[in-house]
């Protein structure tokens, strides 16, 4: 390498280290060679190579390390691979960054396992932050929502925030980010009395005292999110603070796209995150494809409206790296805290409950599909699938040629899900997207849904294999912050090794979670996090495999994935991360 192109090389990392700073741009270069490598392509048409060679945005060459030089410029950026793997960027086909943005700025309870640590935590936050008018945090251990308090009743009460903080509203998100803990000034602030309706009793709902009283626990997102704009938390800079916090993160696990699965706190707060969005597109800061969706928080809501919303706002907001296409509908809860809709009851009696059964679902599918318009459906139970499934069933029936074909449903987590529901995913052309981090005894996961539900049943979640088979796409993602693991171990690198092992990350003695024969090959898992969750976002055509012609969104790994033991592969280190050309993550070290 001559001193020029060196001195260029480094020049172009260093804009890339400053830009995870908060420089003002990213790194772009015209052309870079990839040679000495093992390159996993995820094309059919060559599923291997030694070299890669992009120009401007786009990949120009793929294959051996010979023509990649003779082809290559004498300016070109020359990286030596060294046995190192190159694969497409991950795309994380389901995750929270907007929102978790906004809760990992704030305040942090997470690691906290009791009231008195939670507490803890809350008074030096308080004490360091005076200014702040409203305590928003994120963490607090989803075991607390099964005590029993002082009211009687479970979950946590507003009385052990109200201790600490009496004259400013707190409101914290549970670690799953399916419950809330408010003190005694945030219901008010909220609206929130003995009078206020649940907006959709026994799933999403206000806990109450033997009074009536809310005892500030609220359970599910229906209960909680939308009040968010009460409380003054996000607005267009709330966001901008949030993605600049968030995405150099997700850009260093070498995700390149995303889809963002709801920003449950209405529409006002989906466009303001658009327009930050926007705004760091413009500044040459946003280091990913982010495709957004329109949360469904009213069950009410009208299908032809929300479509048009969507519309309006992929008028106003859509550009080459972002675009709105998609309404979430949260079907159901989960099953820890028995929201999740079952076809037979748990334990304790109930059997949880869907958001919209069948009719209703079906003509709000086909308002999207007249339009052109994705759904993305939260289904975690076997009846908030099945339901799902007889919806879609009938959205497909009443509407005929173009309208049934260009619209992409797809089933969210499909966590526990009926044989014969399986069977049914090919013909209804139903996309699959789930999570293989919790393909893991995570957290007593095991035992808890064993106590839950009957023992056969909560042995047999998360069949990813059976998924896989029976699905014509399966794309995989964390589900960031619901993931209910530290933000580093929602890596796509966690849930590839996950999904292999059935295991904890690195642990070897442990059975897999049963049914052992659900663990998945590597290469299914990385088409997984990149082609098929493209093909989930649209882009198969420009992203998800390594191919001439396609956008250089390309990451470089520490070590060859394909020799690494299962174990060891949540240990392997993301060394560049590049996105349409630009670099937009480097380690520190690498190139050097």
């Amino acid at each position: 390498m001559g001193g020029a192109s060196r001195l260029r090389w480094r020049g172009a990392f260093l804009i890339s280290a400053l830009f995870a700073m908060g420089a003002p741009a990213l790194a772009s270069a015209d052309e870079t060679l990839f040679f000495n490598g093992v390159v996993w392509t995820g094309d059919a048409a060559r599923p291997r190579a030694e070299a890669v060679l992009t120009r401007d945005r786009r990949i120009l060459y793929v294959g051996d390390n010979d023509e990649a030089a003779r082809r290559a410029s004498k300016e070109a950026r020359r990286i030596d691979l060294r046995g190192r793997a190159l694969l497409p960027g991950f795309v994380e086909s389901h995750i929270h960054p907007a929102v978790a943005g906004l809760l990992i700025s704030k305040l942090s309870v997470i690691g906290t396992r009791t009231i008195a640590e939670v507490q803890a935590a809350l008074k030096s936050y308080a004490e360091a932050h005076p200014d702040e008018k409203v305590l928003f945090g994120f963490g607090f251990p989803s075991a607390l929502n099964t005590q029993i308090n002082k009211a009687g009743v479970k979950g946590p009460h507003r009385e052990d925030l109200d201790k600490i903080v009496s004259d400013r509203p707190v409101m914290l998100i549970a670690l799953d980010a399916h419950s809330a803990w408010l003190n005694s000034e945030a219901l008010e602030v909220g609206g929130i009395t003995k009078e206020t309706p649940d907006p959709l009793p026994g799933v999403h709902y206000y806990q109450r005292d033997k009074k009536g009283d809310p005892t500030g626990w609220m359970v599910e997102g229906g209960a909680f999110w939308p009040l968010l704009p009460r409380f003054g938390v996000g607005s267009e800079e709330d966001f901008r603070a949030a993605f600049a916090s968030i995405l150099p993160r997700l850009s260093a696990m070498g995700i390149t796209s995303v889809f963002d699965a709801g920003i449950p706190g209405g529409d006002s707060l989906v466009e303001n995150a658009l327009k930050a969005l926007r705004a760091m597109e413009k500044d040459g800061k946003l280091p990913m494809r982010y495709h957004a969706s329109l949360y469904l928080n009213d069950r009410a809501r009208d299908g032809g409206e929300m479509a048009e919303s969507i519309l309006k706002m992929r008028r106003r907001y859509a550009s080459d790296l972002i675009d709105i296409r998609t309404a979430k509908i949260p079907q159901d809860g989960t099953i820890e805290g028995e929201t999740a809709a079952l076809l037979t009851p748990y334990a304790s009696g109930g059997a949880g409950a869907v958001l919209l059964e069948a009719k209703p679902l079906s003509r709000l599918l086909e308002a999207m599909m007249r339009a052109s318009l994705d759904v993305h459906i939260h289904a975690i139970g076997d009846r908030a699938s099945r339901v799902s499934l007889d919806a879609i069933a009938a959205a497909r029936k009443n509407l005929s040629g173009s309208s049934r074909s260009q619209s992409l449903l797809t089933l969210a987590h499909a966590m526990l899900i009926a044989p014969e529901d399986l069977r049914r995913l090919k013909a209804l052309d139903v996309t699959i997207q789930t999570t293989p981090h919790w393909a893991h005894d995570l957290s007593g996961t095991l035992a808890l849904y064993s106590k839950l539900m009957d023992e056969e049943r909560g042995a047999r979640v998360m069949l990813l294999r059976d998924l896989w088979e029976a699905a014509p796409i399966v794309a995989f993602a964390s589900d960031y912050p619901a993931t209910g693991l530290p933000f580093l171990e929602a890596a796509p690198l966690y849930g590839i090794e996950i999904g292999m092992t059935r295991r904890a990350p690195g642990e070897t003695e442990a059975a897999p979670l049963p049914p052992a024969d659900q663990r998945m090959a590597l290469e299914r898992l990385l088409k997984g996090y990149t082609l098929q969750g493209a093909r989930q976002l649209r882009l198969e055509r420009v992203i998800g495999t390594i191919a001439p012609g396609k956008y250089a969104d390309l990451i470089v790994l520490s070590r060859d994935i394909f020799r690494e033991a299962p174990r060891r592969i949540h240990a392997i280190q993301v060394d560049m991360t590049m996105m349409g050309g630009r670099v937009v993550h480097r380690r520190e070290g690498f190139g050097d």
